[in-house]
């Protein structure tokens, strides 16, 4: 194919514009790109001079700790000190060599130490030579950075003492390994690379001190700080600045430098590249861009000729193609009027499957196929359709019941349920249409398929709902059946959700038998619970013949009620005889019921039974529980009438009564859930003649224990129904067995209490007596012999021995007087002769003169307890909190209370002491003296109290109810 002129001028302009547009565009990103790769090659040099600032600077500060920590050793300075105090000491000399010459093993390549005066002391290791080649840090005093082919820190720090003062000084060397290779490794840079590290002037020359490292090694020179041509950037860097330039060096090459300062010690650095090496990598791929970028205005021009003349061929070829299609469209005519037909019949199937759902019945099914399949037809004005299903025929409007004989003109299909045929659906022309076509047979049939199958799934619905009811009827059963229900509840639950769920509930009797006694349903409209199902009756059942299949059982159902294997009753459920029989699939229903059912009995049971030995533990737990705070005998056997008599079986018409050591403790009424009064009564039986213990009535409605104490009977425990009321259990008879265990148990401890309680007071007062009568006087006889002495040897003039023996004849008078005071404290005398008021009295007494403190005792009115053993427990509570409050709390001021509050002893100690300290976590107090005092109040059946009042000091309150 050949091109006209125009073609080609076509071609050739676009190439030109191309190739222009293509070198502009390459030369701008050149451009750019410049700029932005010299821009990221310097941060890459302030990157890597950054780093090395900080390595520069971290070795630095680690070589001054260390020689700080070095200064402040202890070792280190108790030896200067001991040097500074004594300078010849050779064992002080000994340990600071020591010390020093182990620093050359940590890091330190050389050290010395001098005296405050700068005497030197000790050294070790050899101090670099070549220190003109250092930089000083201006900020560091005394410390400087050698180079000697190697980067050296020399520093020197002084040695203080505790109080600060100076005691002398130390100076050290350490190499910088790390330093001097980063120093070195200027090559990885580039080979025009120079790296400078330099420290600011400290004369009037203004030169710096520089480092300089570069390929060909590291060179030490003074450089100026400010040349004529301008600010250096070592200047910049000095005054705390940093950042990346582009600068002309001394050998008048553009290079780029990166310079920062170190803030830590003062000094700046530099690190610079030649711009030329530094862009080198670029320059070398520019030269291959060019070559991809002339080849690509090549490729650029021959693809713009390749696609004109593209162009122009699908002009011709889109001509060509016009033509074609309009052929096209005539054949597309036809197949249209062939399409909207097949599209009249898809969219009948699809309109007829989406609209028959599960939820219409039989006649609305057929009356939706009726309202699509018609038009769908050739001739749908004169076309009429007929549904026949098991024996019931369905048409549609058209339909004029003449007989159709030709059957060219009738399409037929059959309808089958699950493999059965139940029915059929035709399709009718009058005689003087055209024949029916093949497609409408296939219609017909695909719309015969989804009947079935919509037939099909109505069925299984239908059966579905059916086990739904008895699905549901199981589970409300099994919801309702709570242990808290009585059977008769129970019952009437199975009937209110049993019944709903039959085939024919409306007809339906239930009848429940067990243990004798009758349960039988009511009306089916009196439970609000068939509501929730439906009622399913023959002319709503989808292929009845279906429903038959199951197996026939009789209009009667019995399922057997078991507990634990034993029959104790049945289920039954009944139709009249002339009504539809019962199937399989309710007896299965039943049988579930009645063994959910027997379970429940038995849990039933079980529940009863645990209820009643909870009673029993909560009794047991309760009498130990109240034995175990140590109350009295009437507080004990008051504690067992309020726990035993619930816990028997009938505790309204329940006795108990329990004799012990002469008296008889009988237990009150139990009415409405409670003891109205624990006790009935309390009976000295002391002087009744008594025979053996009673054992005279019926057994079966008696439990009879006796009570032994140390393997004597002191009592009986007895619980009793009256004869003509139902019997105790053997269960009860274990509970009283067990609750008389514990009243031995604690009558056992509470006489051993009291025997050990009187063992101490009979050894308290063997001993006082011993001091008082024995002791105290041979003590008091050695004082009249020692005073007999005193004025015997005074008769003689010596008066050495005569002070001597009055000071032993004091010290005797004084232990009499203790001895004495302790005898009384051991034997209260007053006690045993006047009562307890005289005996407080005499001990506000004799503490106030003892410890020469005050003591008050108030009581406001008398006061009389017969019981010595009762008042001797008040006493020595009385007697262990004021020596507590003394001894241990430093108290100046007590105050002892004694009165009654209507039936209530109350005896207060109180004091202005320290206090004690209670541990909340237990809330009790430690001590010996103090669980003394807590054991005796139990003794008595007192509460004991231990306060700290607001104002201070401590508060012992005793509180005992008086019998």
């Amino acid at each position: 194919m050949f091109l006209t002129p125009d073609n080609h001028k076509i071609i050739i302009i676009g190439g030109l514009l191309l190739m222009g547009l293509t070198l502009i565009t390459g030369v701008a990103v050149y451009s750019v790109m410049h700029q932005q790769i010299a821009s990221s090659l310097g941060r890459g040099l302030a990157v890597a001079l950054q780093g090395k600032g900080h390595l520069l600077e971290s070795q630095i500060e680690k070589g001054l700790s260390d020689t700080h920590a070095l200064a402040m050793r202890p070792f280190m300075i108790q030896s200067i000190q001991q040097l500074n105090v004594q300078p010849y000491s050779n064992r002080a000399l000994s340990d600071l060599e020591r010390n020093v010459h182990s620093l050359t093993q940590t890091g330190f390549s050389a050290a010395i130490v001098y005296d405050k005066k700068g005497n030197k002391l000790s050294a070790a290791g050899q101090f670099s030579e070549n220190q003109s080649q250092s930089l000083w840090l201006n900020k560091k005093s005394d410390t400087f950075l050698i180079w000697d082919e190697e980067f050296i820190l020399h520093t020197s720090k002084a040695v203080y003492d505790q109080d600060g003062q100076r005691i002398g000084s130390i100076t050290t060397e350490s190499t910088l390994p790390q330093l001097t290779r980063s120093f070195n490794e200027i090559r990885t840079i580039g080979e025009t690379g120079t790296f400078m590290l330099c420290a600011p002037p400290n004369d009037i020359s203004q030169k710096m001190a520089c480092l300089i490292s570069q390929v060909d090694g590291v060179k030490f020179k003074y450089l100026k700080r400010v040349v004529e041509g301008g600010v250096l950037p070592m200047d910049q860097a000095l005054n705390g600045k940093s950042g990346v330039i582009a600068v002309k060096d001394y050998r008048q090459i553009q290079v780029i430098e990166a310079y920062a300062p170190l803030d830590a010690t003062g000094m700046g650095m530099i690190l610079k590249l030649d711009e030329a090496e530094l862009l080198r990598p670029v320059a070398e791929e520019l030269k291959i861009i060019i070559l991809y970028l002339a080849g690509l205005i090549i490729a650029e021009i021959l693809l713009l000729n390749w696609f004109i003349r593209k162009l122009i061929n699908s002009e011709r070829e889109a001509q060509n193609a016009k033509e074609k299609a309009e052929q096209y469209s005539v054949d597309l005519g036809l197949k249209e009027s062939e399409l909207r037909e097949r599209l009249k019949e898809i969219t009948c199937l699809h309109e007829i499957r989406r609209s028959i759902g599960m939820e219409l019945s039989v006649e609305n099914v057929c009356n939706q196929i009726f309202n699509h399949l018609i038009p769908a037809m050739q001739y749908p004005e004169s076309a009429s359709v007929v549904i026949e299903i098991d024996g019931k025929i369905l048409t549609s409007k058209s339909f004029n019941h003449e007989p159709v004989r030709d059957p060219t003109h009738k399409l037929k299909s059959n309808i089958e349920v699950n493999g059965n045929v139940c029915g059929q659906l035709s399709v009718l022309y009058p005689v003087n249409k055209p024949f029916l076509i093949l497609e409408e047979q296939r219609l017909i049939d695909a719309i015969t398929s989804d009947l079935a199958r919509w037939l099909e799934r109505k069925q299984v619905d239908e059966l579905l709902h059916i086990r739904l009811k008895e699905i549901t009827c199981l589970y409300e059963i099994r919801r309702n059946m709570g242990l808290e229900l009585s059977v008769d509840e129970v019952c009437q639950n199975i009937f209110g959700y049993l019944i709903p769920a039959l085939q024919f509930p409306e007809i339906a009797i239930v009848t429940i038998e067990l243990n004798g006694k009758q349960f039988t349903s009511p009306k089916y409209y009196q439970y609000s619970a068939n509501q929730t199902f439906s009622e399913i009756n023959r002319k709503s059942k989808v292929c009845f013949d279906c429903y038959k299949q199951g197996d026939i059982i009789g209009s009667v159902i019995r399922s057997n009620i078991s507990i634990n294997d034993k029959i104790c009753g049945s289920l039954t459920v009944s139709y009249p005889e002339d009504q539809p029989f019962l199937i399989l699939e309710e007896k299965r229903l039943i049988g579930a019921i009645t063994v959910d059912f027997s379970r429940w009995l038995e849990r039933k049971q079980v529940d009863e039974a645990l209820r009643e030995r909870l009673k029993e533990i909560t009794c047991l737990y309760g009498i130990r529980r109240g034995m175990g705070l140590e109350l009295s005998i009437d507080n004990v056997c008051q504690n067992i009438f309020e726990n035993l008599i619930p816990a028997v079986q009938f505790p309204e018409i329940a006795s108990a009564v329990i004799e012990i050591n002469d008296w008889r403790f009988t237990s009150g009424k139990y009415v409405e859930g409670r003891l109205v009064s624990p006790f009935k009564s309390k009976k000295n039986i002391t002087h009744e003649i008594r025979g053996p213990w009673r054992t005279d009535r019926d057994s079966a409605c008696t439990c009879y224990v006796e009570i032994n104490v140390n393997g004597k009977t002191c009592g009986q425990l007895r619980v009793f129904y009256p004869e003509d009321k139902p019997y105790l259990v053997p269960e009860e008879q274990k509970l009283v067995n067990a609750i008389a265990s514990d009243l031995e148990s604690w009558l056992e401890r509470k006489r051993l209490e009291q025997t050990l309680v009187f063992v101490a007071e009979e050894q308290a007062h063997t001993i006082g007596q011993e001091l008082h009568d024995n002791l105290g006087q041979q003590i008091a006889a050695i004082g009249y012999q020692v005073r007999a002495l005193e004025k015997k040897i005074a008769a003689s003039g010596n008066q050495d021995m005569a002070t001597v023996a009055a000071s032993i004849a004091a010290q005797v008078q004084t232990a009499v007087i203790q001895i004495k005071q302790l005898a009384q404290g051991l034997l209260p005398f007053e006690l045993e002769a006047n009562g307890l008021i005289a005996a407080l009295e005499k001990l506000a007494t004799r503490i106030a003169t003892t410890y020469s403190i005050t003591c008050d005792f108030l009581c406001d009115n008398e006061i009389k307890i017969n019981d010595k053993n009762i008042a001797l427990n008040i006493y020595r509570i009385a007697q262990e909190a004021a020596n507590n409050a003394i001894r241990h709390g430093g108290a100046q001021h007590l105050s002892l209370s004694l009165k009654i509050k209507g039936k209530n002893l109350f005896l207060s100690i109180c004091d202005d002491g320290c206090g004690f300290v209670v541990e909340t976590k237990h809330g009790e107090t430690q001590g010996m003296g103090i669980k003394i005092m807590q054991y005796r109040a139990k003794q008595l059946g007192a509460k004991l109290k231990f306060l700290s009042p607001a104002e201070g000091g401590a508060q012992v309150c005793l509180e005992m109810r008086m019998v």
